[in-house]
């Protein structure tokens, strides 16, 4: 549910534009399976296509529940290049649109 600072207003209703990070959900969700499917991680993009297929609206929830169900079979060397990715996405996102001051996400 952040909020992106957009024309030097922030978005929370006090002007300027707003957007929120589920604005962008779908344009997370294909960078990281095309980077999975470029890179050859084919849990990861597997997991991707399944739970979140290009096309469809939203699936980020569904795609991180899978990774959070101990009894869903994600083989563990996609979901930790997953999250791994999913991490430097998030806080990369966060750095350039604010919301972090450092690296790492609260």
């Amino acid at each position: 549910m952040q909020h992106v600072s957009m024309g030097g207003a922030c978005a929370c209703g006090m002007g300027g534009v707003t957007l929120r990070l589920q604005d962008f959900e779908r344009d997370i969700l294909d960078y990281l399976r095309d980077d999975a499917g470029r890179l050859g991680e084919a849990e990861a993009h597997a997991l991707l296509q399944c739970h979140a297929p290009a096309g469809q609206e939203g699936g980020m929830a569904a795609v991180l529940s899978a990774l959070a169900d101990p009894d869903g079979g994600v083989p563990q060397a996609g979901a930790a290049w997953l999250l791994g990715r999913l991490d430097r996405t998030l806080s990369s996102f966060a750095r350039l649109h604010g919301g972090a001051r450092s690296g790492a996400l609260p």
